[in-house]
């Protein structure tokens, strides 16, 4: 509970390390594009308050996870491991705010070594992440603690229906770069995110996880209360 507290406080307080935006992927999930690769987008990120509150609340629901880690970032089969889980997210706080829990395993390599998640290891089991929507037009504050305390935070943007964030990787050395796609559609049940975690400007892991919502979570009285619909 201490844990919790203490992140939805570090959520809530101003002055987060501001976000240059990832642009939303457009490849198929089963697909491993470039970090670097540039995607041309006609689409706009958006900061204001109004358009932000209706995508956090599609993170709302109780979820199965399934999908795939790619460790060495390339799709090769002997790299690659299937990944089973649980999540539910649920709304907190006076302003719109949406609190994750999640259980994500998949089967460890075999001696493996290396430095924090590169060794392939899953430290999600439990994992929490919070999302909350700036006041004044900054964006989407993003935090994520795993189950050894280490958290990760920044602010975020949204373009079309995916949250992108970027932040240095606190469990690996200097040179570290992670980053967080999430994709929500309107009326979905799925949402899926990508966490790509790149070296030296190589990427050198990838999580693949989709979400499928189970059971609706009711949203808050005070983060319903605005929305604008």
């Amino acid at each position: 509970m201490a844990l919790v507290q203490t992140a939805v406080a570090w959520l809530l307080l101003p002055g987060a390390a501001t976000l240059a935006a990832a642009p939303a992927p457009t490849a198929p999930a089963d697909e491993l594009d470039e970090l670097g690769e540039v995607i041309v987008s006609g689409e706009r990120a958006t900061r204001k308050v109004e358009d932000l509150i209706p995508w956090i609340r599609r993170l709302l629901g109780d979820y199965t996870i399934e999908g795939y880690v790619h460790l060495g970032g390339k799709n090769e089969a002997e790299d690659r491991r299937m990944v089973r889980g649980s999540g539910l997210c649920v709304g907190f706080g006076l302003a719109p705010g949406v609190q994750c829990e999640i259980h994500v395993n998949w089967r460890i390599p075999e001696g493996a070594q290396g430095p924090g998640t590169l060794a392939g290891v899953s430290y999600l089991t439990p994992a929490m992440i919070l999302y909350g929507v700036e006041p004044d037009d900054v964006g989407i504050r993003y935090l994520q603690v795993d189950n050894r305390g280490m958290a990760e935070g920044t602010n975020g943007l949204v373009v079309g229906n995916t949250a992108s964030f970027t932040v240095a990787c606190v469990d690996v050395p200097e040179g570290c770069q992670r980053v967080t796609r999430i994709t929500a559609p309107p009326d979905s049940k799925h949402i899926d995110m990508r966490i790509d975690t790149n070296v030296d400007g190589q990427l050198a892991l990838r999580y693949h996880f989709q979400f499928t919502r189970v059971a609706e979570v009711q949203a808050p009285g005070p983060a319903a209360s605005g929305s604008k619909r």
